[in-house]
């Protein structure tokens, strides 16, 4: 069952290889082949018709050194000829391997959020990961050129074998014997690997997202001011413990294998090498063909052994690279949606959401029409950011509809959704690239720069951004450029803005968009953003309160519920658990202002 699954794996990338420019690989591989072919026959022979030349001369000295000189050169030109045939087969197996490194970007891109977000899928793509970006000598790359390889050096093996059986066709059966014994010891490292990669899978998972975590430069903060260095230490002394421990058995493994094969292959060639001798039936030149034959054998056949082994086991990859491909589920299983030209109503009903067996989401309704706004509130953990990764169409809902313009959201092409809304996460990112990048979010011949200067002005950095040596084309962050900057919260988050501002969309998601702002900022901010968005629709997420109470309509959340909606009046009378929020946050106001006092 095991071998058939690995078959299939083997002939779905041989396949993929060979989806374009097959006539052009076609060709090159057989001139290889018979190239290779003839200069293994050439290393066979050569030898003895040396000897047999000098001890037999049919031309004078000078001229029998002359033939031999110009047989060498033609050997020679068949090795040069056949190492660069091999190089433009190596091109061709880096190009496939290279190619599928924007589709695997591609793909991620259009996987669902929920997918992303998932132990499972996690796995899938970093396992994926290592299928393409691991080098030649691993994943898909490495099953194709040792394909190419065990083929092609089979070829050769078939050439030298008649040429041996020439002289005695029982030396084949001797020199197949003892590489099929060798091969079934190859198999057996072969099985180890497959049986335990995953464990080996699943510790390079955890060291990816180590290795991640530190290189970001984000984390250095934490790390020194907190002395997490023991503590990540010791994660990652547990994790490189666990790799060198699992690479200690394998190769236990393939120390004993190759051990054993060694002592069959020389068994093997003594005891026929001996028998020959002592019969005394064969001439000088036959018994340097029988040599020179078996050396090329052995080293042929112990270059298809390792790439057959190679291909088995990087057929581990190949079945990751293969459940990647078919693991996420479309993003949009209908092909070819109505696109939306306009977002003028969103519809909640009965919506709950579910991750295995915890339900973050509880039967949440609620309705928004164009120019109408709305503010959530609730504790951290509440379901916040879970109910509006829901409306972006991040995550499908388990149960209940999410409708738009009366129609479910499924019903509408997700790109053209996407294009009409605008989200500010409270953990969004700024980009290693210029700020006009970063606000307009398009290739720069597509950026509108005029655009971008009003979307600036409008959040109160143009003056800022101008000073700088580059303008808008000033890069953020200094990791790709050294004239880069660095920018503070607050200048983050205005910048953030801009980027919801420039989109123009009709829905417009604000996740804790003032966290970084001091009050007077905050409340600066609210202002603008309810005179920019005023004919949007329009969600604020915050915890503080104070800025949201001129909001008409706000939506109280706890434990994945709606526990209290209305205006700040109507919620501090009506519900408890809002007037607990205010009367807390209004305390913790009066205390500062009290110490400001002091």
């Amino acid at each position: 069952m095991l071998a058939m699954h690995s078959y299939g794996d083997w002939t779905y990338i041989m396949r993929l290889f060979g989806k374009q420019r097959r006539a052009a690989k076609i060709l090159l591989f057989l001139i290889d082949c018979i190239v290779g072919a003839a200069y293994a026959g050439f290393v066979v022979s050569f030898p003895a018709l040396v000897v047999h030349l000098i001890q037999q001369p049919i031309l004078p000295g000078l001229s029998t050194v002359l033939v031999i000189l110009a047989i060498a050169l033609v050997g020679y030109g068949l090795n040069i000829l056949d190492t660069h045939l091999q190089d433009g087969l190596t091109q061709f197996t880096f190009d496939f391997r290279f190619d599928y490194i924007p589709v695997f970007s591609g793909l991620i891109f259009n996987w669902r959020q929920a997918d992303i977000d998932s132990v499972q899928g996690k796995a899938v793509i970093d396992q994926a990961y290592e299928a393409i970006y691991n080098g030649g000598n691993d994943g898909i790359g490495a099953v194709v050129d040792n394909t190419l390889q065990a083929v092609r050096t089979s070829i050769q093996v078939i050439i030298v074998a008649l040429v041996l059986g020439y002289f005695n066709p029982w030396l084949i059966l001797i020199v197949a014997a003892i590489n099929l014994v060798e091969y079934a010891l190859q198999r057996i490292a072969n099985a180890w690997f497959a049986k335990h990669k995953q464990e080996e899978n699943q510790i390079a998972s955890y060291q990816s997202y180590f290795t991640r975590m530190l290189m970001k430069r984000s984390s250095g903060k934490d790390i020194r001011l907190f002395n997490l260095f023991p503590l990540l230490h010791q994660h990652f002394t547990v994790l490189a413990d666990g790799i060198v421990a699992w690479q200690q058995r394998y190769t236990r493994v393939t120390t004993l294998v190759g051990g054993l094969q060694v002592a069959v292959n020389a068994l093997g060639i003594l005891g026929t090498l001996l028998f020959l001798i002592q019969s005394q039936t064969v001439s000088i030149e036959n018994i340097i063909v029988f040599i020179t034959a078996m050396q090329v054998l052995n080293a042929r056949f112990t270059t298809i052994r390792q790439a057959l082994s190679e291909v088995g086991r990087n057929l581990s990859y190949a079945a990751s690279f293969r459940a990647f491909l078919g693991y996420a589920q479309p993003l949009e299983p209908t092909p070819n949606l109505p696109a939306i030209d306009q977002i003028q109503s969103v519809r909640l009903q009965d919506v709950s959401f579910a991750v295995g067996s915890a339900t973050l989401l509880h039967h949440v309704s609620l309705a928004l029409a164009a120019g109408q706004s709305l503010a959530i509130v609730g504790e951290n953990g509440a379901g916040k950011t879970t109910l509006i990764k829901l409306i972006c169409g991040l995550y499908p809902p388990t149960a209940g509809t999410i409708t738009i313009n009366g129609q479910p959201r499924t019903a509408w092409s997700t790109a053209s959704l996407r294009d009409r809304i605008a989200v500010e996460f409270q953990d969004d990112i700024l980009l290693h690239f210029t700020i006009a990048e970063n606000i307009a979010l398009v290739v720069p011949e597509k950026i509108d720069c005029d655009r971008v200067d009003r979307m600036l002005q409008e959040v109160g950095m143009l003056d800022f951004v101008q000073h700088l040596s580059h303008g808008v084309r000033t890069m953020i962050g200094n990791e790709l450029d050294p004239d880069g900057i660095s920018l503070s919260g607050g200048q983050k988050e205005e910048l953030l803005f801009a980027r919801v501002l420039y989109k123009d969309a009709d829905l417009n998601i604000l996740d804790e968009p003032t966290a970084a702002l001091d009050p007077l900022a905050e409340k600066q901010f609210y202002a603008l953003a309810s005179a920019k968005l005023k004919d949007k629709m329009v969600i604020f997420i915050s915890h503080r309160l104070g800025s949201l109470t001129v909001q008409s309509q706000i939506m109280v959340m706890k434990d994945g519920r709606i526990i209290g909606l209305g205006s700040h009046a109507e919620l501090l009378a009506s519900c408890t658990y809002y007037r607990q929020l205010w009367e807390a946050q209004k305390t913790l106001y009066a205390a500062g202002d009290q110490n400001e006092e002091n």
